[in-house]
This record gives structure tokens, C-alpha cells and sequence, in this order.
């Protein structure tokens, strides 16, 4: 619940942020910010609320904008995994083809295309190395910066 600094004591009777009250709209008790659009509202109410992780959550997930861009990434998601699936059957096929007739190399004006053969890789483990050699594995590790991205998984 995201409470509001300015909601004690309040005439409706509630304890929370007027910008977020789903009777926002009909009350005759909101204040001013819960009038205003989703974002210039936040800005404005800002300094009244108690902002904690929980109350920024709460605003994200309730904002329309949000909640809209999370569903274009779910179904940008499920439709780049089948996309994915299917890409790698039709390269299936084509390695298939081309190991059949003995065929290296395809360059033309559609695709330039290299068959890789079957082969073994050799890798280290590092999570035994670690686990057996700490001192070589921390000897032979290097720290590197990395960017801010956002990790997401989409559900079902």
C-alpha cells in the first residue's frame, strides 16, 4: 500500500496515496496530484509519499505505460522463442543438405554460408577449478566492468 505523508487523518477515512486510490476518480476528497497524468501525478505527489522500494514497485506496476511495454516484451518474447525454434530447424536442414552433397562454402546474392563440421571443444571448468584450486583460479581471473541491463523472464 503506498501510503501518502498528507493522508492521516484524511476525510475519506483512508491512509493511502490519493494517486493510486482506485476511487480516485469519484472522490470528492482527493487532493490535486491524483488529478494529473500518471507521470507529471508521481512527480508532483512525490514529496508527500513515503517512497520505499515497496511503494515504487507498487507505482510500476500500476503504471499503464509499464504494464503495457511488459506485455510487448512477452509477446516480443514468445514470438522470437518460436522464431528461434524455427531458425534453428531450417539450419538443421541446411547443415544436413550440405553435408549430403559435400558443400564447404555457399556464397551468393542471398546468403554466404560456411558448413562447420562435427568436432569436440575443450573448456575449462571453473567452477571446479575454483572449487580444487582456488589460488591458481584467482590468479588467472580477471575483473571486467559491466554494463546495466535488465534481466527478464516471461512467464507461461
Amino acid at each position: 500500500m503506498i501510503k501518502c505523508k498528507q493522508s492521516s487523518g484524511a476525510e475519506c477515512g483512508k491512509d493511502i496515496c490519493c494517486f493510486t486510490c482506485e476511487q480516485k476518480d469519484t472522490c470528492d476528497y482527493a487532493c490535486a496530484c491524483s488529478m494529473l497524468d500518471e507521470l507529471k501525478g508521481f512527480e508532483e505527489c512525490e514529496d508527500a509519499m513515503e517512497v520505499t522500494e515497496e511503494t515504487a514497485l507498487e507505482l510500476f506496476n500500476h503504471n499503464e505505460k509499464a504494464v503495457a511495454i511488459m506485455k510487448q516484451i512477452a509477446e516480443l518474447d514468445r514470438q522470437k522463442k518460436a522464431l528461434e525454434e524455427q531458425d534453428k530447424q531450417i539450419r538443421k536442414q541446411l547443415t544436413d543438405v550440405m553435408s549430403l552433397y559435400g558443400v564447404k562454402n555457399v556464397d551468393n546474392d542471398i546468403l554466404k554460408i560456411t558448413y562447420i563440421a562435427e568436432s569436440t571443444r575443450t573448456t575449462i571448468d571453473s567452477a571446479k577449478l575454483k572449487k580444487d584450486y582456488p589460488d591458481i583460479a584467482k590468479k588467472y581471473s580477471k575483473t571486467s566492468k559491466v554494463s546495466a541491463t535488465v534481466r527478464i523472464s516471461v512467464k507461461g
